[in-house]
């Protein structure tokens, strides 16, 4: 088996962060796009610019995943991350779990890499929005991690430590 995150990992539905154009450009967007085989950007393009905020919601394609929740959390590729931007993408997954009736969700470490924000604040953005929310979905919840210091940056939020 495969040491890919996005390959061992069964729910309703992954999280993947795009800009609002959809472009599937950087990880994790662009490895959930190749692992589905589905022609993303082609799905998403009349539905485009997306909001911050804002969800589209597609089948997983390959992925164990039977459903994409593909949340903005920055306007432009290259632009950078906003820890709000984070939140509200969050929020966007949230409400879309709730409308859905999705009970699992598999959600990264959005918004901190190249143009991102230091991993902590993303990390804890993600959780305080979860931790917060008081509805019936999603049920249970996993942070995917493709190495041992996002692991730890989102233990340390579900600690508090950071």
């Amino acid at each position: 088996m495969s040491n890919d995150p996005w390959e061992q990992v069964d729910v309703d539905a992954f999280v993947c962060p795009v800009n609002s154009d959809c472009e599937y450009t950087t990880y994790p967007a662009s490895r959930i796009k190749e692992l589905s085989g589905l022609p993303l950007e082609q799905l998403l393009r009349p539905h485009t610019p997306l909001a911050i905020g804002a969800a589209f919601v597609t089948e997983g394609g390959k992925l164990r995943a039977r459903n994409l929740i593909h949340v903005p959390n920055t306007n432009k590729a290259g632009e950078q991350v906003q820890v709000e931007d984070i939140a509200r993408a969050t929020a966007a997954v949230i409400v879309t779990c709730e409308l859905k009736g999705y009970n699992s969700v598999a959600v990264p470490l959005m918004g901190a890499f190249d143009t991102g924000i230091p991993a902590e604040e993303a990390a804890r953005a993600i959780h305080s929005e979860f931790r917060s929310h008081r509805g019936e979905r999603p049920v249970r919840v996993l942070f995917v991690a493709r190495n041992s210091d996002e692991i730890d940056v989102f233990e340390m939020a579900i600690e508090g430590l950071s």
